[in-house]
């Protein structure tokens, strides 16, 4: 799954470089992923994978590690 996310992510802004980052990385750290990236990197993961994220998830999403565990308390593998 954690190449699917890092995929999704590099897609949505082709300047970021994932590989430089770790799972506790935050919106902010990751150079280029501000609010609006972080934005539509979950509506890609929803699209891709076909679910949604409640507004409350998308507040409280702050790292790739949160996305991991989001994605896989909806039984994304």
């Amino acid at each position: 799954m954690r190449k699917k996310i890092y995929k999704i992510l590099e897609k949505v802004d082709k300047r970021i470089k994932i590989k430089n980052y770790k799972l506790d990385s935050k919106v902010g750290d990751i150079k280029h992923w501000d609010s609006l990236s972080h934005l539509n990197f979950l509506m890609n993961l929803e699209e891709k994978f076909q679910i949604r994220f409640s507004s409350f998830e998308m507040t409280n999403i702050k790292s790739i590690s949160d996305i991991e565990k989001s994605l896989s308390k909806k039984k994304i593998k």
